[in-house]
């Protein structure tokens, strides 16, 4: 075997010392990249239900600005809106119905005639992981408001 290939194949192959430093370095890095990577996904997870519990509210609202009520269909009235904002939070990761909060959407009349209903909807997020400073359980509350136009 000619000299020079006989150096490229001793450098190839890594003394056991390098590799034991490799294995050492990746010890010291992996817990750093782990703590990354589970930041990321509960934020990831933070940022998702805050934008469906954000459109469970406009889906509430906009159905009850487009839908009239009367005193007979009041309760059929407010039955649909939760089903809608229960059905807009169903992608929500271990979604559970009894811990939805949703009050009764509230009608307002303005000084100058226009009706306006306002839908509030809770729920809360809690974290994959237990971040020092930071709770392991939040409320996310959304409110949206519509003027009522039939």
């Amino acid at each position: 075997m000619p000299d020079f290939q006989k150096r490229i194949s001793r450098t190839r192959i890594a003394s056991p010392r390098r590799r034991g430093a490799a294995i050492i370095e990746f010890a010291i890095v992996l817990p750093v990249l782990v703590t990354i990577v589970l930041g990321c996904v509960d934020f990831g997870r933070f940022a998702y239900t805050e934008i469906d519990v954000t459109n469970a509210a406009r889906v509430g609202a906009e159905f009850a600005s487009l839908h009239p009520y009367t005193t007979n269909t009041l309760t059929q009235w407010r039955t649909n809106i939760h089903t809608l904002v229960e059905n807009e939070l169903k992608n929500v990761y271990n979604y559970n119905t009894n811990l939805l909060t949703l009050p009764n959407p509230v009608v307002t009349t303005d000084a100058d005639g226009q009706r306006r209903v306002q839908v509030q909807v809770t729920y809360p997020f809690s974290t994959l992981v237990s971040w020092p400073f930071i709770p392991s359980q939040v409320n996310i509350q959304r409110t949206t408001q519509m003027r009522i136009i039939r």
